[in-house]
């Protein structure tokens, strides 16, 4: 398989910011090594800017030291992503809902998926191995976890 290198993002630019990350975070790039399965030496070479980094890269780096993507890779956004609980303050009354009452909320809105917490990222867990649940009790779960509540599970 081969890997999108992100020639467009300059070596300068993401390395600043990989660098701003590293110590403005405290993050040591060993920390990240271990957290991220890419090697110190490869972590190094994206903080000198010598080497390209590979969107799988990119992703797994952000998400480690909790940035958004799109800034580490091309400074577009806000480097700090929201946290759930923030995402989730419009969705407060979703808290109390089962999964099925989540399904009728959404569906009689014409909708086939909840706001916040799309099919996509679902899928995504769900091949990940990190869910097993099906998406409206994904969905469930993840507002509850969202606000501190904890699982039946």
């Amino acid at each position: 398989m081969s890997h999108l290198i992100i020639s467009s993002c300059t070596s300068s630019g993401f390395a600043n910011r990989l660098k701003f990350c590293l110590y403005g975070a405290g993050y040591s790039r060993h920390a990240i090594s271990v957290g991220t399965g890419i090697s110190d030496q490869m972590l190094t070479d994206y903080a000198n800017g010598t080497t390209q980094p590979i969107l799988p890269d990119i992703e797994k780096i952000a998400r480690f030291i909790h940035v958004n993507p799109a800034w580490l890779a091309f400074r577009i956004g806000e480097n700090k992503l929201p946290s759930e609980t923030e995402l989730m303050t419009p969705y407060l009354n979703d808290a109390g809902l089962s999964a099925e009452q989540l399904e009728e909320k959404y569906c009689q809105a014409g909708k086939s998926e909840h706001p916040l917490f799309n099919k996509t990222t679902w899928a995504f867990s769900i091949g990940e191995d990190d869910t097993v649940l099906e998406y409206w009790a994904w969905v469930a779960f993840r507002i509850g976890r969202a606000l501190g509540k904890r699982s039946p599970h």
